[in-house]
């Protein structure tokens, strides 16, 4: 959308009220980011589609964090949609799977260093941590289904295991859960080559029984990932996409052309963690969409110039 801000349009109407010299004013407006898209996510859960695959492994990608870390993103979700159970803490188990799950590094098994994912659980989220057979899933505060885009943000110490979980800028919980490392080990040998060496975005990644590990169903946009704790406390949330920095592994600002995803998803970080758009469903509910819709399409504006002639009055 085309707009000039109230202060643009105050100035112009200054000018032509108030006496002047005979002169020429130039008003100009710095360009936006081209494409403000997000993506669209139904929740299909099997076949391997909806969903965004970025691989881990053969060779090594730096987006495969094991130690500290900050995971972040922009959500939305319907009103009632994503009708999993009740969040459910636990220091045993992997609970996070039964929410609607936004990101999976899970594996079969238990990993031989250890894996995550995050959810919507019941519209709160979930974050959920394992090293070996130890685990913990932590659960925000806030039902997030509410039609409104809201940042997320996750952050993760290896040396203590202690686990955050942002909304909006505002900390909601934190707990110790495993330390040491949980990155998904390099050559490692799987019966599950589809699944199992990939970060899967809005998806349970093996599609293993939808019913009880469901896959998210909403928006999603501007996604990075740190290999440092980006946040301690309370913190403003981003008002512009990020632009990546020397502790960027990965960045993922969802920009296309509006309609089917399908192939790469560009990694903007530079370190090349592309993934993979799986675009598939039964109609009208096929995923993922590039759709014009995100956190920061109000502030959208485009790069143009007024040239007004002024007159003494």
């Amino acid at each position: 959308m085309k707009r000039m801000g109230l202060i643009g349009f105050g100035a112009v109407l200054l000018a032509l009220i108030l006496p002047a010299q005979p002169r020429q004013v130039v008003l100009s407006v710095a360009p936006a980011q081209s494409n403000q898209t997000s993506l669209r996510f139904f929740g299909t859960g099997s076949g391997d589609i909806d969903r965004v695959k970025i691989p881990l492994d053969n060779p090594h990608r730096s987006v495969d964090v094991g130690g500290d870390f900050t995971i972040e993103f922009w959500l939305k979700a319907a009103p009632s949609s994503n009708p999993s159970p009740s969040c459910q803490e636990s220091a045993s188990e992997d609970t996070w799977t039964n929410g609607n799950i936004i990101l999976d590094r899970d594996i079969f098994g238990d990993g031989d260093y250890g894996d995550y994912g995050i959810s919507l659980y019941r519209g709160r989220i979930a974050f959920g941590a394992a090293v070996g057979s130890n685990r913990r899933t932590i659960c925000g505060i806030s039902d997030l289904r509410d039609g409104q885009w809201h940042h997320v943000a996750v952050t993760r110490q290896s040396g203590n295991g202690q686990m955050r979980i942002f909304v909006d800028g505002q900390l909601q919980k934190t707990e110790n859960g495993p330390g040491g490392n949980l990155s998904y080990r390099d050559g490692r040998n799987t019966s599950y080559t589809n699944s199992d060496p990939y970060l899967v975005i809005a998806a349970e990644k093996h599609d293993y029984d939808p019913s009880t590990y469901p896959s998210f169903n909403g928006w999603l946009d501007e996604l990075r990932i740190s290999n440092v704790i980006r946040y301690t406390a309370n913190f403003t949330p981003p008002s512009m996409p990020f632009n990546p920095d020397a502790s960027t592994v990965a960045l993922y600002h969802f920009d296309g052309t509006p309609g089917p995803c399908n192939g790469t998803v560009s990694d903007a970080s530079g370190q090349g963690n592309n993934g993979q758009c799986k675009h598939g469903g039964t109609s009208p509910n096929l995923g993922p969409q590039y759709v014009l819709d995100s956190p920061f399409t109000g502030s959208i504006i485009y790069d143009f110039k007024i040239y007004l002639p002024l007159v003494r009055r």
